[in-house]
């Protein structure tokens, strides 16, 4: 079986959707098939810095860069298969619906894969409009989360299936050394305002003797403002350097208002560290009641609550072994392609 990709390859950016394209090229001859790359990566500024503003030649340039690899892929090769990564941004979405148009052209299914929570994205007519659009050329969809596929079908009564991200199997730990004191949270992800990093901000004021380390680039805006003492900024770092904060953490803490399903989550998760998040995307799905404590986005003070619920180092304890065993059972990069390769031999067999 021969599969057509369409998703984000970079060597600049190894987080989110590039994390999860390398190691899908990584396992997919392993998993049954073989597999080839349009590469959908951005360029311009906002390829190097995440927190770039989009510019519309940029996005001209990067549009026609693809619809040419996607020229040459099916000049040179037959696909059973097109699996695209789509972004519902207001660029994407109709990017996105152009080179499914051609690729349906040419009876290729095609599997839509939303890497976000789809109802966060759609707020704009222009956005839902392409979205019906495109959706009536799929013949399967892939979702992060319960409220993607709740939003596919009651808005478009198209279906889809719950497939979440994988977590490399390497990260996987048998039990993690759990202090009496809670003492280092850590975060990762892009440290802007929609990412949660205002709520931060306030849950640090108000446990001056918890320090706050965080991982990522930091926006011009929250750049700006002024944080407590105890919030330390590590800035971009390698993976391998990620996981050693990972490690030295308590906890982890993912304030975000909008998410599909979080790679950084699922690996803190991995890492046996107790974690607070928000009731946005795949978060709760995620960490349940049972893994850390879901609070409302927005609610820097429920925020801060949740990191008192969870001084006890018992409780951070059940939640560890918790999140370790989830990961193991569900997240892993083998169950996960074989689930991939799965859904694609029922559309080739129809």
């Amino acid at each position: 079986m021969k599969v057509l990709l369409l998703s984000v390859r970079s060597a600049v950016s190894k987080g989110g959707i590039a994390t999860w394209t390398e190691r899908y090229l990584d396992a997919c001859d392993q998993a049954g098939f073989s597999c080839d790359l349009v590469n959908m990566a951005a360029v311009g500024k906002i390829a190097i810095q995440a927190t770039s503003k989009r510019n519309l030649w940029d996005e001209f340039r990067r549009t026609v860069r693809m619809h040419r690899h996607l020229s040459r892929a099916l000049k040179t090769d037959t696909y059973d298969v097109a699996h695209l990564n789509t972004s519902i941004g207001l660029f994407g979405i109709i990017r996105d619906y152009g080179l499914a148009k051609r690729i349906h052209k040419r009876g290729i299914p095609i599997v839509l894969h939303f890497h976000c929570d789809i109802s966060f994205w759609t707020q704009k007519t222009i956005i839902r409009r392409y979205l019906g659009k495109i959706l009536k050329l799929t013949a399967a969809n892939f979702v992060l989360c319960d409220n993607s596929a709740r939003y596919l079908q009651e808005q478009y009564g198209a279906d889809s299936v719950k497939v979440p991200n994988f977590v490399d199997d390497t990260l996987m730990i048998d039990g993690k050394e759990i202090r009496d004191d809670l003492k280092t949270v850590c975060f990762v992800g892009r440290i802007t305002d929609d990412k949660g990093a205002t709520e931060l901000y306030e849950a640090a004021r108000c446990h001056p003797d918890v320090r706050f380390d965080l991982v990522g680039e930091v926006s011009a805006q929250m750049a700006e403002q002024s944080p407590p003492d105890n919030v330390r900024f590590l800035g971009l770092l390698p993976h391998n350097e990620v996981i050693t904060v990972l490690d030295a953490a308590d906890a982890f803490v993912f304030p975000t208002h909008s998410e599909g399903f979080s790679l950084a989550l699922a690996e803190a998760m991995a890492r046996g560290l107790p974690c607070i998040v928000t009731d946005v995307g795949a978060n709760a799905d995620m960490v349940e009641d049972k893994g850390g404590v879901v609070v409302p986005a927005r609610d820097a003070e429920a925020f801060s609550a949740a990191l008192d619920a969870i001084q006890d180092p018992k409780t951070r304890h059940q939640m560890s072994e918790w999140n370790i065993q989830k990961v193991n059972e569900q997240y892993l990069t083998a169950t996960l392609m074989q689930r991939f390769a799965d859904e694609y031999r029922k559309l080739t067999i129809k």
